[in-house]
């Protein structure tokens, strides 16, 4: 039986369905949908006595178990929340697991890394003794666990193990999925006052107890939706910003929402921190605008993208070079910033095209977003990018190039794609060059009906 979180919210306040919730998915989103259940169950002035929260890594089960067993000072309903909870983990998940250690130990989430590298050591039936058998010169054997070889991860992985055993790990207190006694409260011995809240990130769903969660309507993901990659579906992106500023009372500007979207990637958890930072920019202004982004949402993704390649579309050649002289001084490579130039002019050429073509009749410089809308609703016009406001400005910056100059601007770049790869060229001058070329070329054979704005 499957339930949604508004189905989820209404049968607790209610009380309705069974007494327990296993919670798991985006760690932001897992985070506010606790607390959400929290409220509808415990009001805040009876938390101190009818509330306990758990940190499942490091709590012994009997504990938990004693103290759901205990009832509660005040009367009405006693919460437990357990979070990261590691009872739903399996050896089948260890490539996972492994993986996401280290990724938290390179994020300096130190004690979260030491947590979850002993719930891998707990899948793969490690004992207490074994534990500590281990010593400064065991990490090759680590590395073997997480199926790592290579010399920098062998460096960090020293490091983790020596941080993991100053933390006192205790494997005797930690069980896995398996014949845990959690599936035995399952079967109704919860007492009536009582309710189990269990979150995670991840869980492996091939578990028994998984499945017995599942069965009983009590287990729910909470996650934005994500391609064959892994990567967050942009629209899914995009609405959860509009939704997130409108409950703050905020409008958005489409352009300033793209470029949220650019900048800050798809961890929820840093979105949210910028969303954040952007709403108390904006102080008492209505709608959040391109240059409230620019200002203050730190470049967390591959939002340069979208600096540099508005920049040349604009034809502003000071803004082009600024923003390749930061890149450069990054570290970019400058065939990865030719590329992305490249795709550019290749999108710029497309709408070019279609001004020249199909958009002929129908285009009119100053055009706006609600009426461009229907000229390709009608004309069935083909997609430029996966976003039709990107589309609608990327036709606005092809208005500022004849056709003829954008094919001479193809050739530059695969000029510039020899000279970068040859070893006599610098490649700061021959990006510069190249962006002044397409900044400050005298516009030729401007095609008329279109004229390139001013």
């Amino acid at each position: 039986m499957k339930r949604d979180l508004p189905t989820v919210i209404a049968d607790l306040k209610s009380a309705k369905g069974p007494q327990f919730l296993l919670l798991f998915g985006d760690d932001l989103q897992v985070q506010e949908t606790c607390k959400q259940v929290v409220d509808s169950l415990v009001s805040e002035d009876r938390r101190g006595f009818n509330f306990e929260r758990f940190d499942g890594r490091t709590v012994n089960w009997d504990q938990v178990e004693g103290s759901l067993m205990t009832p509660p000072f005040f009367p009405g309903k006693k919460v437990l929340w357990v979070e990261n909870a590691p009872y739903f983990f399996s050896r089948e998940q260890k490539g996972e697991l492994s993986a996401k250690v280290l990724d938290l130990w390179r994020d300096g989430r130190r004690d979260d890394a030491a947590k979850l590298l002993t719930d891998c050591l707990i899948v793969e039936g490690w004992t207490q003794e074994r534990w500590e058998r281990l010593d400064a010169g065991s990490s090759p054997q680590l590395m073997g666990l997480l199926d790592l070889d290579s010399s920098v991860a062998q460096e960090e992985v020293g490091a983790l193990l020596a941080y993991a055993k100053s933390r006192d790990v205790d494997l005797s207190k930690r069980k896995g999925a398996d014949g845990h006694r959690l599936g035995d409260l399952l079967d109704g011995k919860l007492p009536e006052w009582a309710f189990l809240l269990l979150s995670a990130v991840q869980v492996d769903r091939r578990t028994k107890l998984f499945k017995r969660f599942e069965e009983l309507g009590a287990a729910l993901f909470l996650g934005l939706e994500r391609d064959r990659y892994g990567k967050v579906d942009r629209d899914s992106l995009l609405n959860l910003i509009s939704q997130r500023l409108r409950q703050a009372g905020k409008n958005i500007e489409p352009q300033a929402r793209d470029m949220i979207v650019a900048r800050a990637g798809d961890d929820l958890r840093t979105l949210q921190q910028e969303l954040d930072k952007l709403l108390l920019y904006a102080a008492e202004r209505p709608a959040i605008q391109p240059q409230d982004v620019e200002a203050v949402v730190a470049d967390h993704g591959e939002g340069w993208i979208f600096d540099l390649t508005r920049a040349i579309g604009d034809r502003d050649a000071l803004g082009a070079l600024g923003q390749l002289s930061r890149l450069m001084a990054q570290g970019e490579h400058p065939l990865k910033i030719l590329g992305t130039v490249a795709g550019e002019v290749r999108r710029l050429l497309s709408a070019r095209q279609l001004l020249d073509g199909d958009l002929r009749p129908h285009w009119k410089r100053g055009i706006s977003y609600q009426q461009y809308q229907q000229i390709t609703a009608k004309q069935g016009i083909a997609a430029l990018t996966r976003s039709p406001y990107a589309d609608y400005m990327c036709f606005q910056r092809a208005e500022r190039f004849a056709m003829s100059e954008l094919v001479v601007h193809m050739e530059s770049l695969f000029d510039a794609d020899l000279r970068l790869k040859s070893s006599g060229g610098q490649p700061r001058l021959i990006m510069e060059k190249l962006i002044l070329g397409m900044c400050l070329a005298t516009r030729r054979n401007q095609p008329q009906g279109v004229a390139p704005a001013r």
